[in-house]
């Protein structure tokens, strides 16, 4: 039987070890450590687990865990609830890894017709790789003008809204506070892998962003995990200047993601979003 090494498991456990201090669990930080965080006997004993037990699992040498055991591992390094998941994705056995990824590309004539339905309100339907599936006047107009309307239409030209923010300078020049905007990009990306573990598209995502964008190569190897799912955005549009926005997700039945954009209202912030409308529909009269 072919022994299989997970690796994303050990070197995941290995980062969430190294970055809790002694001192936060009541440890004395004194003495020589050869790494900032936790000895690996320390976490087998705040866990419960054998010292050798939990080696054996940061150096790839035990594929899978328990949930029982990954969970009180799990407190140990004090992850927060997004990390905990990911941590349960990745450290337990894949269903059927042989099977093809869910085709999910398809948006249903009823969700269309909702996204471009809602007027003010910048909306766009995307699969869990964050590629755009369909999007509203107002959601192309505030992210990608330069991009033809037509581009999620077509599986070749479709544009990623993460690869458009990290390599697309038009795109990048969006976001008042890249730093937090590129993060976030980075937890999500990896929360999601998560759950995908054996999608070749996602992969290739990964890859590529990882060769073309010495930015996120760094950030994808801190292997931070947060599922981002609404905030608040501040944009500096060419057209319409300064944009602050509130964004959430929905998951839709089918799969996709709902991802909506919208400006508090009765504030300066709706009047610039509805400015980008009017002078959307001055482009579509002329």
């Amino acid at each position: 039987m072919e022994h299989i090494v997970n690796t994303d498991l050990g070197s995941y456990l290995r980062q969430m070890r190294e970055r809790v201090r002694p001192e936060q669990m009541g440890l004395r930080s004194s003495g020589s450590r050869r790494v900032p965080g936790l000895r690996r006997e320390e976490v087998a004993a705040l866990a419960g687990v054998s010292q050798t037990y939990y080696t054996r699992l940061e150096q790839s040498q035990t594929a899978h865990a328990s949930p029982q055991v990954l969970l009180s591992i799990a407190r140990a390094l004090q992850l927060s609830s997004d990390e905990r998941d990911y941590l349960l994705k990745i450290g337990t056995p894949v269903q059927n890894p042989q099977e093809p990824a869910p085709r999910i590309d398809q948006v249903s004539p009823y969700t269309r017709m909702l996204v471009a339905s809602l007027g003010n309100v910048a909306a766009a339907v995307l699969n869990y790789r964050c590629d755009i599936l369909s999007w509203n006047s107002l959601y192309h107009r505030l992210f990608a003008p330069h991009l033809g309307f037509e581009a999620p239409e077509h599986a070749e030209q479709r544009p990623n809204i993460i690869k458009m923010n990290f390599l697309d300078d038009e795109v990048r020049a969006l976001y008042t506070d890249w730093a937090t905007e590129s993060e976030s990009n980075v937890t999500y990306l990896r929360f999601i892998s998560g759950s995908h573990r054996h999608d070749p598209q996602l992969a290739e995502l990964i890859g590529e962003l990882t060769i073309q964008s010495e930015e996120f190569a760094e950030l994808w190897c801190r292997q931070r995990v947060s599922n981002c799912i609404e905030g608040t955005k501040l944009f500096d549009h060419p057209v319409v200047g300064e944009l602050e926005l509130m964004y959430q997700s929905a998951d839709l039945q089918d799969g996709n993601i709902l991802k909506f954009y919208h400006a508090e209202p009765d504030s300066p912030h709706e009047a610039a979003l509805q400015l980008l409308t009017v002078d959307l529909n001055s482009v579509h009269q002329h």
